[in-house]
């Protein structure tokens, strides 16, 4: 009995060190690398700014130029910058977007404008502004900063896109987890995809009536929220599916190292990409994770900007599950009817009984 409680605990114990081990790994001291901004203004002022920020930031900031403010604003509004760096701004660049309230503002504007989308991860604007506050700092002067995509007054801590994607991954690997752990070999593929599939359909509506009409917390095309979750919860269910045909009882294991502590600090969902240990960041574009909180933060705050290619990545992560499950299965299955097919040559022949060997 000792054994077999030890035996049991051997799992609890490993997801224990994996949480531990991984999180704090990936993001214990996030610092920056390669993290994109821009310096907006003529070439004749920025490149010399950017070149002496580039040489006292290294390899931590990759930092660009652009001729015009408009053009930095829209490479914000678009993430493809953290922060853009006006130094010399019009009246109307300092009118545009919102007052930043992750920074003091100056009571009369006359320094440098930063542009930042906190809608884009509240925790990596601090981090994006750094190199420019110091600029400022420097030259005496008082950065302005101004927010052109900020979180909604409903979501002001930019967590809810994060729960309502873990909530759904969660959703995907412990359903299959249940299932197979509950009805064994008596669970047919055909038989898991259709309860997975109604699985996913109903939970993704629970958990979209609780984050947006019941809390108000998540907002959004309520179709397009639907077709992220039922997704998402596909996705991850057929990777379970086919981690449960090498794993048996133990899938959990597994299940949740790939798509929870793995993923969580690769998707950037907590910490921004930029900032984590380079194994991690090579699991961005790949993670399940990825793409669900990448949809949901582009349907709340974006517009659906570009959703197809998350959309993509969940159907292929779905779509490779049940293919590699159903070649394990056909495989598996032939193979045992190979050795049925080869059985009764190698039946043993009957033993005497003990009639027979009287005589």
């Amino acid at each position: 009995m000792a054994r077999k409680i030890t035996q049991v605990l051997l799992v609890p114990f490993a997801l224990s060190l994996l949480l531990v081990g991984l999180y704090t790994a990936a993001m214990h001291a996030p610092a920056p690398h390669r993290m994109n901004v821009a310096v907006a203004g003529p070439q004749a002022h920025t490149a010399p700014l950017a070149a002496s920020l580039r040489k006292a930031v290294g390899d931590a900031y990759d930092i660009t130029t652009v001729t015009t403010s408009a053009r930095a604003r829209q490479l914000v509004e678009d993430r493809t910058v953290a922060a853009a760096y006006v130094p010399s701004p019009s009246p109307g660049d300092r009118a545009a977007g919102t007052a930043s309230t992750a920074f003091a503002q100056p009571p009369q504007p006359s320094g440098p404008v930063l542009y930042v989308a906190s809608a884009a991860g509240p925790t990596g604007v601090t981090t994006a502004a750094a190199p420019f506050t110091n600029t400022a700092v420097q030259q005496h002067q008082f950065l302005q900063v101004r927010d052109l995509v900020p979180l909604s007054p409903h979501d002001t801590s930019g967590t809810t896109t994060m729960y309502v994607a873990i909530g759904l991954t969660l959703s995907g690997y412990m359903s299959v987890v249940i299932l197979t752990t509950a009805f064994g070999a008596a669970l047919t593929r055909r038989r898991a995809v259709a309860a997975l599939a109604a699985f996913a359909a109903v939970t993704t509506l629970a958990i979209w009536a609780i984050a947006g009409p019941v809390l108000g917390a998540l907002h959004g095309s309520a179709p397009a929220i639907w077709v992220t979750g039922w997704l998402t919860v596909m996705a991850v269910g057929m990777g379970t599916l086919l981690l449960s045909r090498f794993c048996g009882r133990l899938t959990t294991l597994p299940a949740v190292g790939i798509f929870m502590f793995l993923a969580m600090p690769a998707s950037g969902a907590a910490v921004p990409v930029d900032t984590i240990p380079e194994p991690f960041r090579a699991l961005h574009d790949i993670v399940p994770l990825t793409s669900t909180f990448g949809s949901l933060r582009q349907i709340m705050y974006f517009g659906g900007d570009n959703i197809a290619r998350y959309w993509l990545a969940l159907v292929l992560w779905a779509l490779a599950g049940l293919t590699l499950t159903t070649a394990y299965d056909t495989f598996k299955a032939r193979r045992t009817a190979r050795r049925a097919e080869t059985a009764p040559h190698l039946t043993p022949l009957p033993r005497p009984t003990a009639s027979s060997a009287s005589h």
